[in-house]
């Protein structure tokens, strides 16, 4: 099963509540708590046997369903949850919480990589604090690792502010070593880029914040 077809994108929303869900809601094999597939990871059974995240939801084969956060993904593992709900054994590796982990970051870059190239995004603080002068910008990006006194007055402007990767994930969106700040602009030619990379980012947030380590 190749990650081209575990990384196709259908179209997606910023993930929802619960409460506001309004589709058919998912079960998860750890907790067995219900929530709608924005608060959960899709895996399938791959022609080997082995158990491959679709974070698309797209790929064939019965869904196995856990709560978007690494500790869910590492107790279906410890607990050998994975074979139980798909009632056969199953090969679930030691390092899929991780490949999960990477597959959200990827996911979330991606989109913001896209808004670079349609001449939406910037990057580098004094390119940055231009777009927000000009009252364009519409989402904040900065690097996991940032801090000091550039962070804190990216904060201090109100603007929705996400935090992605490390500088140099968020350098290579940009053909950098390394970058630290970067904005998107807030029209309705790149609404959507910013309602997927706020969504995606606090997707990837809340996965790896909630870990049994």
């Amino acid at each position: 099963m190749t990650l081209a077809l575990a990384m196709a994108r259908p179209e997606e929303t910023t993930p929802s509540a619960p409460a506001a869900a309004t589709g058919p809601l998912r079960t998860c094999i750890v907790t067995g708590m219900q929530m709608p597939p924005e608060r959960m990871i899709r895996f399938v059974v791959g022609p080997e046997g082995d158990v491959v995240p679709d974070l698309a939801r797209q790929l064939p084969g019965r869904g196995l369903w856990v709560t978007a956060e690494r500790a869910a993904v590492e107790q279906a593992i410890a607990r050998r949850l994975f074979s139980r709900a798909a009632r056969t054994p199953v090969k679930a590796a030691p390092e899929l919480a991780d490949r999960v982990e990477r597959l959200l970051l990827v996911r979330v870059l991606e989109d913001l990589g896209r808004a670079r190239r349609a001449g939406r995004a910037v990057a580098g603080f004094v390119r940055v604090e231009q777009m927000i002068g000009r009252h364009q910008a519409g989402l904040l990006i900065v690097a996991d690792d940032a801090d000091g006194d550039g962070l804190a007055k990216l904060q201090a402007t109100g603007l929705p502010l996400e935090r992605l990767g490390d500088a140099a994930a968020l350098g290579g969106v940009f053909g950098r070593d390394r970058t630290v700040y970067a904005a998107v602009a807030n029209d309705d030619r790149s609404g959507r880029f910013i309602q997927r990379i706020a969504g995606g980012a606090a997707r990837w947030r809340r996965y790896r914040l909630n870990s049994a380590g």
